[in-house]
């Protein structure tokens, strides 16, 4: 079942590059002189609670990382980030992937070309506070081509029933035929055909009142075959 997600957590090496410097008049400057030495901080966490306290500007990080495993053709690996406080510069062995749409909020870029049997990220991040840094957790995550993107899993009571309204895209590609399902503790709620590079929309069964307050987990699945190519769970606040 996807995806497998393998955290990059523990100790990061991390150097300063430039300390940003607002002086009396407001002009802010970027300065190179006198910063903390090259050091190295736990991951995730912001750097005002590891080493950097009152620093803000531009700090480089990086992680040293194996191959996963071996892939197969159907499998692609990406690197995600659930957040950064700041601007972020990612990087995978030498090879620019992009900077973060917007501080804060998850992002992620596919390297499964880029991977060589060792590998180095390296993350610049831009903060204009002393609370920048990876505060979210990184991670690879190993999926098929096809995969779940934006899944909203949203209850709505009428009377003393509950339907779930389940939003979300079937991103990247597939050959073959695949199926949604949603499930209320293992127990499906909902089903459709879907089409990978498609948003959808769907609406479950009439859910007793009374199951829905009982139930712990509502999840998505994406199906191939006898396969789960991607599960999203969501805790049920009944």
């Amino acid at each position: 079942m996807y995806p497998h997600r393998i955290r990059l957590r523990g100790p990061w090496d991390y150097e300063p590059l430039a300390r940003r410097v607002v002086h009396p008049d407001g002009k802010v400057e970027m300065s190179t002189t006198d910063l903390p030495p090259r050091s190295r901080m736990t991951m995730p966490g912001r750097w005002s609670q590891a080493g950097l306290v009152n620093f803000a500007g531009r700090v480089r990080f990086f992680r040293r990382f194996g191959i996963p495993r071996r892939i197969d053709p159907r499998e692609r690996i990406w690197m995600t980030f659930a957040g950064v406080e700041g601007l972020a510069d990612v990087s995978v062995n030498g090879r620019f992937l992009g900077r973060q749409p917007k501080s804060g909020e998850p992002f992620e870029f596919e390297i499964t070309p880029l991977l060589q049997e060792r590998n180095v990220l390296l993350v610049e991040v831009e903060s204009i506070t002393a609370d920048g840094g990876l505060w979210g957790e990184v991670a690879l995550e190993v999926r098929s081509t096809a995969f779940l993107r934006a899944i909203e899993i949203e209850p709505r009571l009428f009377e003393e029933n509950v339907e779930l309204h389940v939003r979300g895209e079937v991103a990247g590609t597939s050959d073959s035929t695949l199926e949604l399902y949603v499930l209320l503790d293992r127990s499906t709620v909902a089903y459709s055909p879907v089409e990978a590079g498609r948003s959808f929309h769907l609406v479950s069964d009439s859910i007793p009142a009374e199951r829905w307050r009982q139930a712990e987990i509502a999840s998505v699945e994406l199906v191939s075959g006898a396969v789960v190519w991607y599960r999203v769970e969501q805790a049920v606040r009944g």
